[in-house]
């Protein structure tokens, strides 16, 4: 990776690699592996406004977190690298999976992965864990109930600190009222200029 050719493919982010989408490797996979059905087919800009949130806000180490509507895993990709976090990744779509992997052994950390939706999250699953974050995860209306489904299991299994970010879509300042209702939520707006600038708001539920 020394050579300057391989090097314009790949953004670093907070000491982060990232294949672009441009690189090598990714449209390798793009020709021969299944394609993601639900937007996993590039790293979205909410999950670096958590990023740049946790390096001021940092949590225990080798706390357990899970990332939640993971997509290429960057997030908890970071959590493992900077806090040695134990991480779980979760997503709908299995497809994203070899995009994470690849980047988890780029970054030399471990992450576990689990199919799953959001309302398939139970409290059982989630109890232990420090934290449970996503970026650009809800989108669609469609997507508030279930997300509310999946932070009301966080929140009753004891989940000390719940970030959800996006650039501020109208689904979720749906799920923010929501949660602001039944859990005191804060809604907090954030902008980062690495990897580029970028603006939004991050729904925090602490307890």
């Amino acid at each position: 990776m020394a050579d300057s050719s391989a090097l314009k493919d790949i953004n670093i982010v907070n000491d982060v690699l990232i294949l672009k989408k441009s690189h090598k490797l990714i449209r390798r996979m793009q020709r021969n592996l299944p394609g993601p059905e639900i937007h996993g087919y590039q790293v979205w800009g909410s999950s670096f406004l958590i990023m740049d949130y946790l390096l001021e806000n940092p949590p225990k180490k080798r706390a357990k977190m899970m990332e939640i509507g993971c997509g290429w895993g960057i997030l908890g990709i970071s959590c493992a690298q900077h806090f040695k976090a134990k991480v779980t990744a979760v997503d709908a779509d299995e497809h994203v999976f070899p995009y994470l992997d690849a980047h988890a052994l780029l970054n030399d950390v471990k992450i576990k992965t689990r199919t799953a939706r959001y309302e398939h999250l139970k409290t059982e699953d989630l109890k232990g864990h420090s934290l449970m974050l996503g970026g650009d995860i809800c989108f669609w209306d469609t997507l508030v109930k279930p997300l509310f489904s999946a932070i009301s299991a966080a929140h009753e299994a004891g989940v000390g600190k719940i970030i959800i970010a996006d650039p501020g879509r109208p689904p979720f300042h749906k799920l923010a009222k929501r949660c602001q209702k039944a859990f005191g939520a804060e809604l907090v707006s954030r902008e980062i200029y690495s990897p580029k600038k970028l603006s939004g708001e991050l729904l925090i539920i602490s307890q």
